[in-house]
């Protein structure tokens, strides 16, 4: 009777063992797959950071060209005003001479006078526009101005 005895000891062993090799499995198993879960979520959170890097280097990059943006645009401003301000006063001494002069140089200036106001509304309205051109439109609207500009100087020289 030992026999059987010892015999069913050893199947209960022999299934203890085998549940805990099982057991020791599937512990095994979990280990790994957690390992796995923080590799993962440590590889997102690196992720994530080099995304943030990246878009506050990108936002930097962006107010630099923005504010390069602007200072054309204020310098372009700064010399057309200057420029601007020269012309009106030739268009000035225009309207002087208009109405100062006599018979046949008053009435050229008086034909040509009206060419030059009207040139010098059309710039205006062109410079203006230098308000609104975003950096995407800036070539073609400086291109404006300054073809109005041309037009306008040639105007008022023509009238001289």
């Amino acid at each position: 009777m030992r026999i059987p005895l010892f015999a069913a000891s050893l199947a209960v062993l022999a299934m203890a063992s085998g549940c805990n090799r099982a057991a020791d499995e599937q512990r095994k198993a979990d280990e790994a797959r957690a390992e796995a879960n923080d590799k993962i979520s440590e590889a997102r959170r690196e992720a994530q950071l080099k995304i943030n890097a990246a878009r506050t280097d990108a936002n930097e990059q962006i107010s630099e060209a923005n504010a390069g943006f602007e200072k054309l645009r204020t310098d372009y401003r700064h010399d057309m005003d200057d420029k601007l301000a020269s012309l009106d006063k030739d268009i000035a001494k225009l309207e002087d001479k208009a109405a100062s002069a006599t018979s046949k140089t008053k009435v050229e200036l008086q034909q040509k006078l009206p060419a030059v106001r009207s040139q010098r509304q059309a710039f205006a309205a062109e410079y203006r526009s230098l308000d609104t051109a975003s950096a995407a439109t800036w070539d073609d609207t400086k291109e404006r101005v300054d073809k109005s500009w041309q037009q306008l100087k040639k105007a008022v020289d023509d009238a001289d």
